[in-house]
């Protein structure tokens, strides 16, 4: 009996730890149509009606449950108001680092399970590498558009527990967000712990099950 009840209580382990791990997964999407294939609900948010056309405003951003800031104390993020030569007059978001080599923006959010953005760079060359970090500690490795200032790119993530922030960090002199979509994920939901739990449960149950007929079947013939 103590070895069927070893095996089981190792078969729970295994089984919790695998709905751990199940709670934890993220898409990343770098076409907009297929994000948006794979959300619902969503919420757009532009820099437009943040400064008047053509002006810049110094200082952190924050608009519904989304807050956009630098990477240290000494640098200022600010709007760039539409009739800027950049991005064919777009408003758009971007935190210039005032330490050399180092430029961070940061997004935090409510907690969102999907969120999105159109992003740029007019500081640095065009096809500069840039890694995005979110909350649940995955990083992913993109390249800025190849025209500075006028090309702009894509990427999303989908996810089944919350994203409570978003980094991007390019090393340069500026990054430049464009369009943020926030909504919730759309889909079949992932199994809950719980639900995994018993239905591994049940799987002990009926291999111990089928284990104690062989045991049967066995001994009746031993008889015989």
């Amino acid at each position: 009996m103590a070895p069927r009840l070893a095996s089981a209580a190792a078969g729970i382990i295994v089984l919790a730890f695998a709905a751990s791990e199940a709670s934890a997964t993220v898409t990343e999407y770098t076409d907009p149509t297929t994000y948006s294939a794979a959300t619902s609900n969503s919420t757009t948010f532009t820099f437009g009606d943040l400064t008047a056309p053509g002006s810049v405003s110094f200082g952190p951003v924050t608009f519904g449950g989304l807050v956009f800031s630098g990477d240290d104390s000494s640098s200022f993020p600010y709007v760039v108001g539409s009739g800027s030569p950049y991005y064919g007059g777009t408003a758009f978001f971007t935190s210039l680092s005032s330490t050399p080599g180092i430029d961070e923006m940061l997004c935090y959010s409510s907690g969102s399970t999907a969120i999105g953005f159109i992003y740029g760079d007019f500081a640095d060359g065009g096809g500069q590498p840039f890694t995005v970090t979110l909350s649940t500690g995955d990083s992913f490795e993109l390249s800025t558009p190849a025209n500075p200032g006028s090309d702009t790119g894509f990427v999303g993530f989908v996810s089944n527990t919350p994203i409570t922030s978003v980094t991007f960090s390019d090393n340069g002199q500026g990054f430049d967000l464009l369009q943020v979509d926030e909504s919730p994920a759309r889909g079949v939901p992932e199994p809950a712990p719980f639900e995994l739990l018993a239905a591994g449960l049940l799987s002990l149950a009926v291999l111990g099950r089928r284990r104690a007929l062989r045991v049967e079947r066995t001994a009746r013939a031993d008889r015989q």
